[in-house]
């Protein structure tokens, strides 16, 4: 009975230690694979950044490239086969059938940047100099961090942009190669996920949580011709010519169909979930024309129903003052939102053809408003591919926000607004009448 006894206890005492060894080895094998997976996820991170960095520093320098390139252009220079590296002659070659030819070295050839010979195992690609004499651990030259093709293009399918609170303006040029076949123009907006904070206060958008903001156009062109009108005629008959009073009035045409053309007008643009419209025509009631005129500039509804983007409109363009073409290198577009809202991505194309429900069908590319570079960055065998738009124009215009502005050390306002039924319109710099406002009132604005 002793032996039956110690027996089992020792049994007992040999499950117990092998229990605990499962137990013990399990976590420590857990701890194991814990320990190699964050590694591993780190390095990745580490190679996934690096990759990033590399695609970036295409960007940049494809910049400098563009910079060359554009200076070199206003110098006059033309672009010559077999020029000296670094001249002006062999930037403008290698930059312009670098674009023809979609070449991803164009960047490298402009720059004189040196690449790895494919003859010697390299890979056709920039190596990125500080990753060589790096001695930091996880940022050594084992990472070999390259950029592998920078491919730039000055002919973009549409302009691309984001409006902010703090920075809300852009004035962008419609300039385009085939601007005689443009027509229309699809501008798209929708609001992004920092409007989180903008819960709905409109009738307008019931069953939605936030509300798309609204956005403010105006539209600017001029003639082409110059010896029409009240410009004279020994001017250059193929330079624009216009007054200032040419962008504010209608100079005496009502706002009905028998006026052809503007040079300037203003949409407001206001969001709704339905019953606005899609399509804003150059003449008619609603339409562009009609919005040039300061007496009838009512707010357009425009539904915004999701895709791509939460609002779409595409707005017709009519002929400039004197019912010509405008000039093509004096129509532009002044975008902004004059609320404060969300930040907001933008997108505009130019429409060269419409469907029967006024939908754009084909477009034609921006030329010379804004460049896009696509870089591709690598560290090790992880690679990356960024898409960048850099500005060939200055769309940061000091255009006026507002009408008023209050500074210096007295931030106040002493003002008389009056509204009256005697009310004057100016075109032209001539004073014309305009419709009554209503009853008479006065009302004072102090400090």
């Amino acid at each position: 009975m002793t032996k039956k006894i110690l027996t089992k206890r020792g049994a007992v005492s040999i499950y117990i230690v092998i229990f605990l060894t499962l137990i013990f080895g399990v976590i420590t094998l857990s701890f194991i694979r814990i320990v190699l997976h964050d590694a591993t996820e780190t390095t990745n991170t580490d190679l996934y950044q690096s990759a990033y960095d590399s695609a970036l520093a295409g960007v940049e320098d494809a910049k400098i490239a563009l910079l060359k390139y554009h200076d070199c252009l206003s110098q006059g220079a033309v672009g010559r086969n077999g020029a000296s590296s670094g001249s002006c002659a062999y930037i403008i070659y290698q930059m312009e059938q670098g674009a023809n030819n979609d070449d991803c070295d164009v960047v490298q050839k402009v720059l004189g940047r040196s690449q790895e010979d494919p003859k010697d195992g390299g890979q056709n690609e920039v190596i990125i100099e500080e990753t060589q004499n790096s001695t930091d651990e996880g940022n050594s030259e084992s990472l070999s961090q390259a950029y592998t093709c920078v491919k730039i293009t000055e002919e973009t399918d549409d302009y691309l942009t984001t409006l902010k609170t703090s920075d809300s303006i852009r004035v962008i040029p419609l300039r385009s190669s085939e601007i005689d076949k443009v027509n229309s123009v699809q501008l798209s907006w929708y609001l992004n996920d920092s409007g989180e904070s903008y819960t709905n206060s409109s009738a307008s958008f019931p069953s939605k949580k936030f509300i798309p903001p609204v956005v403010s156009v105006e539209i600017f062109q001029t003639d082409t011709k110059s010896n029409v009108g009240n410009c004279s005629s020994t001017n250059d008959p193929d330079s624009p010519c216009f007054t200032i009073g040419d962008l504010s009035a209608n100079n005496g045409y009502s706002n009905s169909d028998s006026r052809s053309g503007t040079d300037h007008a203003l949409l407001m643009l206001r969001p709704v979930e339905s019953g606005g419209t899609n399509f804003i025509p150059a003449h008619g009631a609603g339409g562009v024309i009609d919005h040039s005129d300061k007496s009838d500039n009512a707010p357009i509804n425009v539904n915004c129903n999701g895709g791509d983007f939460a609002c779409t409109v595409t707005i017709e363009l009519p002929l400039a003052f004197r019912s010509t073409q405008p000039a093509e290198a004096t129509r532009f577009m002044r975008v902004s939102i004059p609320y404060e809202q969300p930040d907001t991505d933008i997108s505009i194309s130019l429409c060269t053809s419409r469907d029967g429900d006024n939908k754009c069908t084909s477009y034609t590319k921006f030329t010379g408003v804004q460049a896009a570079i696509d870089s591709t960055g690598r560290a090790n065998d992880l690679y990356r591919r960024v898409e960048s738009r850099v500005e060939l124009v200055d769309v940061y215009y000091p255009f006026p926000e507002y009408s008023l502005f209050l500074g210096g050390n007295n931030n106040s306002l002493s003002k008389n607004f009056y509204a009256t039924s005697n009310c004057q319109r100016m075109d032209s710099g001539n004073v014309q009448p305009c419709n009554d406002t209503g009853a008479i009132t006065d009302e004072s604005l102090g400090s």
